[in-house]
């Protein structure tokens, strides 16, 4: 068995690349801004005392370049009440390279009301930890916390996502055997407290606090003024919280840094197959391969061919279920399995013509087949989603695609915790229940991302007026006043639901992870697959997937 070479130099660009780079310097502008727009006097403040942001603390634990920050648009949508809701909801988190190795870091941004937790911070954690539980790999805390934003504390304390998911998450880490370790840099207080002292290591500047309650809250309640609480030396030599103290940020993370040099080493050496090899065309292509226009179609071999090594691959079930493109392939050496939806026009195995971007049954099964292999032996997916939704009408009803669609659903769901990471890429489109049959954010995969053109919703803005407003348009004569103001009723209808559905706003809601450029897509996929294969407890070789790569040298 041999893979197959697809792919092809770029003869007839689309001609959007223009645009899609446009949108993609608005969301570089936007990351701008949400780094470096803190108050000076703030900054002034922390260089005096010489020590670091948030961010320059996760530069300087990372190894060089590696820092990936992620979820970085939410808190970016709305003031607060007068208060602006700070950047990043006052928690900075990222995936690095730490000393060879893949991890989670999740930093309070100390320039904002000391790091607290604001609505929406708890939620964002608890997300970033599910990251790493998925993925199997270490997570760094750098924690300077005051505790909650005590004005919205009714809106972050209770409930089942507020505040005290962050330790049941934390718990579970911990019951999976993943390594949590914290530097405290800072103050210290209540939840914020409790964060490091859920980890396996903890380090803590001279400088820093850890305490139940802060000096103004423990002197209103016990009516004795109290200057200082929870030093470092308190908790390293006598309550035995921390285990050792340093002078320094700058200590405090070459500290961190030598503890992740003692953890495993990864296993990708051990599972990568063959040597990585470059695809043989420029992922820059990829900006003349594919047209912003979610209606027109495109090649999505093209699309892979800039993805996997060598711009090869092995197809999977290739006789039936046309419209999913799935294959089997090497991203950095390593094994991975491709699900993509075609928007070409194909034909089923009755030769049947089939829309592009719409799932029928034989592609749900075929899906389905495939990522129960993937579950068991092991091999992480990659989801491409392009996809406008299910088929519908009375072909669609009497072939059961609402069963075929729940058991797809069913697999996904069930793939638990013990299975593979999936990433999924919201390529251009991700419509309907589609986006949840090929891998959407409700059913967990380890890495969302979209790209600056990509759009999240249950139908295009167009059909979602249509369904809305045609019918009651058509019912009018043409000279009647009332005509006039519902088709002006459809096309702010049409324009609100366009920027509501553009990545900007999914990213801040918490639906995707980064917006990414196209020509860092490879780029992304290889960070996932490095921290898929990191964790060493995957099957060597079982007997379905592996079997393609028995070829291999």
């Amino acid at each position: 068995m041999q893979l197959q070479n697809i792919g092809s130099q770029v003869t007839e660009p689309f001609g959007d690349a223009n645009i899609i780079r446009s949108l993609e310097n608005a969301v570089q502008n936007d990351k701008t801004i949400i780094s470096e727009d803190r108050p000076q006097s703030t900054l002034e403040r922390l260089n005096t005392k010489g020590r670091m942001t948030a961010e320059n603390r996760i530069r300087a634990l990372c190894d060089d370049n590696t820092a990936w920050f992620l979820n970085e648009y939410q808190g970016f949508d709305m003031p607060r009440e007068g208060h602006n809701k700070p950047y990043r909801l006052g928690v900075i988190c990222a995936l690095g390279c730490i000393c060879g190795r893949q991890a989670i870091i999740i930093a309070n941004d100390n320039t904002i009301t000391a790091g607290s937790w604001w609505p929406g911070t708890p939620q964002k954690i608890t997300h970033t930890l599910d990251m790493a539980l998925r993925l199997q790999i270490p997570v760094f805390y750098l924690i300077e916390c005051a505790g909650l934003y005590l004005p919205h504390q009714d809106e972050t304390f209770a409930g089942q996502s507020g505040a005290g998911s962050i330790f049941e998450k934390q718990a579970q880490l911990n019951r999976s055997g993943i390594l949590q370790v914290a530097a405290i840099l800072g103050d210290c207080i209540a939840g914020g407290g409790y964060m490091p002292l859920m980890c396996d290591k903890i380090v803590m500047t001279e400088t820093a606090t850890l305490c139940i309650g802060g000096a103004a809250v423990t002197s209103q309640s016990k009516g004795k003024i109290q200057e200082k609480l929870g030093t470092a030396a308190v908790h390293v030599h006598q309550s035995g919280c921390a285990d050792i103290m340093v002078p320094d940020d700058e200590s405090a993370i070459q500290k961190l840094r030598k503890w992740a040099s003692q953890m495993p080493a990864s296993a990708c050496d051990f599972y990568r197959i063959d040597e990585p090899i470059d695809p043989p065309y420029e992922t820059d292509d990829l900006y003349h391969l594919i047209p912003i226009d979610p209606a027109k179609p495109y090649d999505m071999e093209q699309i892979v061919a800039r993805i996997a090594d060598g711009a090869q691959i092995q197809p999977l079930l290739d006789h039936i279920g046309h419209e999913i493109f799935a294959a089997s392939a090497l991203v950095d050496g390593l094994p991975v399995v491709i699900l993509a939806n075609r928007t070409l026009t194909t034909q089923d195995s009755r030769g049947q013509h089939h829309a592009g971007s719409i799932l029928y049954r034989e592609g749900i099964i075929k899906m389905r087949q495939i990522c129960e292999c993937a579950n068991s032996d092991g091999i992480p997916v990659i989801w491409i989603q392009d996809v406008a939704g299910f088929d519908i009408g009375e072909q669609a009803e009497s072939e059961g695609l609402l069963r075929h669609g729940a058991m797809l659903i069913r697999e996904l769901a069930n793939d638990g915790l013990q299975a593979p990471p999936h990433m999924t890429i919201i390529l251009r489109k991700a419509s309907g229940a589609g986006y949840y049959a090929m891998k959407g954010t409700p059913f967990h995969p380890a890495i969302t991302i979209a790209t600056a053109f990509s759009h999240i919703e249950v139908m295009s803005p167009e059909t979602l007026a249509g369904t809305l407003f045609d019918r009651k348009i058509r019912s009018l004569p043409p000279e009647d006043p009332m005509r006039t103001k519902l088709e002006q009723e459809k096309s702010e209808v049409i324009r609100k639901q366009k920027d509501v559905s553009t990545p900007q706003k999914a990213a801040m809601r918490g639906d995707i992870d980064d917006i990414v450029p196209l020509s860092s897509l490879r780029s992304a996929v290889i960070r996932f697959v490095r921290c898929a294969w990191q964790n060493a407890s995957r099957p060597s070789k079982p007997v379905r997937l592996w079997s393609l790569f028995n070829h291999i040298q």
